[in-house]
């Protein structure tokens, strides 16, 4: 494995925390993991919280040593766990595909990886990356040998990495550094409600780089799992030199794809765009109209993909733009619970704090 003598650096990190006092808590079993899973019953998607700005995941599978190795690394842990090669097949047998609402960059690090994205299914080597959006459905498949690098970003982190990311001209004038995040972005703001399916991939095409992407990885590794000053700032910098060697092109053939749906997520996607224009909950007629099915049929889609009745499926979309009305404009509570379609406050507050932990009055003040 290319990274073993990153990972099993522990002699120096540890006296590190003796001299500075800051600690990194090492476990070997799942209990300290800042990745939450969430399976709601009826859904065909399990989706993915992360409780830290960013984490990187690495994962290994050895067939001959009959081997499989989870590692997760976070400013303040180190996770190592593992199992048999056949214990993590017959595992990954029960998997869905998931989502979350945070970007995901998957790195093969050796091997081979099959990944399927929406509808189709996409295979990544050495060296290749892949970059999905956030909520998108997908799922990695690791069948044969393979060693992965995953870095998970929430959107926040990912401002504060990229946003300050600059080159000053000779007159001192600072110039922001693109990066294919706002691609993502733009694309986003499209239709607030429903994340756009894109992803990117990066293909190696120079094998003489590879080295540097490794040991780019390798320098995040010793980073994160150490205790250093400065070590957020140093993880920031070598992002953003990653993401630099993936967007040259003598190196990577980058290309942005927006993902193939299947025919029941084009119903969720024709739902989203119809509530992205309207205020108020559509009656079961006009979904009928909307997506040209049967509401009943409507109905199974909606609970099996997404897990939510119908009804409470529309609810996220009101409540959605309710938010965005108490943060961005002055309308009183009692206008934006009427524009939403809803005369009973008492119930917009309820179903408005299940969302949001917190009443509407709540969320303005802390939004303010």
């Amino acid at each position: 494995m290319y990274l073993k003598s990153t990972f099993t650096k522990e002699e120096n990190t540890r006296e590190q925390d003796d001299i500075s006092g800051r600690r990194i808590i090492r476990a070997d079993d799942m209990n300290y993991t800042h990745l939450i899973l969430h399976d709601e019953d009826g859904s065909v998607y399990q989706s993915f919280d992360i409780n830290m700005p960013y984490l990187i995941l690495y994962k290994s599978v050895d067939v001959r040593a009959d081997t499989y190795v989870y590692q997760e690394f976070s400013e303040n842990s180190k996770v190592l766990t593992g199992s048999s090669y056949a214990e993590f097949i017959a595992a990954t047998e029960t998997e869905k595909q998931h989502f979350h609402n945070f970007y995901e960059l998957t790195f093969v690090l050796s091997g081979e990886l099959t990944m399927k994205i929406e509808d189709e299914f996409v295979v990544y080597h050495q060296g290749d990356c892949c970059l999905c959006n956030k909520n998108i459905h997908h799922l990695e498949f690791m069948e044969k040998n393979a060693e992965i690098l995953l870095v998970l970003m929430k959107e926040e982190y990912i401002h504060d990495v990229f946003d300050r990311n600059y080159y000053y001209d000779r007159l001192g004038n600072p110039h922001p550094i693109r990066t294919v995040f706002d691609v993502f972005f733009s694309n986003n703001r499209k239709n607030p409600m429903y994340d756009a399916k894109v992803y990117a991939d990066y293909r190696c095409k120079n094998a003489e780089f590879l080295e540097s992407a490794l040991g780019i990885v390798n320098q995040m590794i010793t980073e994160i799992a150490g205790t250093g000053s400065g070590k957020c700032h140093m993880m920031k910098a070598l992002l953003c030199r990653f993401f630099e060697m993936l967007e040259d092109s003598r190196i990577y053939r980058g290309e942005v794809h927006r993902a193939k749906l299947s025919n029941e997520e084009q119903v969720i996607w024709k739902i989203t765009e119809a509530y992205r224009k309207k205020d108020g909950l559509f009656s079961r007629g006009e979904i009928e109209q909307i997506t040209g099915y049967h509401g009943d049929y409507v109905e199974r889609i909606v609970k099996k993909l997404t897990g939510k009745t119908l009804l409470a499926f529309g609810r996220e979309f009101l409540v959605q733009k309710a938010a965005v009305l108490l943060k961005d404009t002055d309308l009183s509570i009692e206008e934006i619970c009427g524009k939403m379609g809803y005369s009973n406050r008492y119930y917009f507050n309820r179903i408005f704090a299940e969302k949001y932990g917190m009443t509407p009055s709540e969320f303005r003040r802390h939004s303010a």
